[in-house]
């Protein structure tokens, strides 16, 4: 069952996204945080009273060991991250929306990135220094033969 975020590791999270990605706290303060099963994080309205959701609004994150954002929370909140940014040309972005992990080079500290095209967020990359594995839900892939 879904419920209300505690301080402890919402405060987790807007850490992470401040220090990973330059996002100031105050770009979520519209937002009310809960966490459903298996640790996701869910951004959404006011609680619903009466009903019993499993989600509300956007999984944005899952949080285990260290937080991990989702492919909804690079796109949404895209235009708001200043670091941590793989900025990919046409041949790789095919790629990569093709489901292929990239040996690429970027100056990025090994984690989470922000995979863009044109400045537009893909989705969620993970950056090991020396390969950047796709992190977009299977669901999500898409074939594009030319942009």
């Amino acid at each position: 069952m879904l419920t209300l975020l505690d301080k402890t590791k919402k405060n987790i999270i807007l850490e992470y996204c401040s220090e990973r990605f330059g996002i100031n706290d105050n770009e979520f303060t519209d937002y009310k945080w809960y966490i459903g099963s298996k640790n996701r994080i869910y951004i959404g309205p006011e609680e619903i009273e009466r009903i019993n959701a499993e989600s509300i609004g956007l999984c944005i994150f899952r949080l285990d060991k260290t937080p991990k954002p989702t492919t909804n929370f690079i796109q949404l909140f895209g235009g708001k991250i200043k670091k941590n940014i793989v900025e990919l040309d046409k041949k790789n972005t095919m790629a990569f929306c093709n489901g292929l992990n990239l040996e690429i080079e970027t100056n990025n500290e090994p984690g989470f990135v922000s995979v863009n095209y044109n400045q537009i967020a893909l989705g969620c990359g993970h950056w090991n220094g020396k390969i950047l594995k796709n992190q977009i839900p299977k669901s999500k892939f898409c074939k594009i033969n030319f942009l």
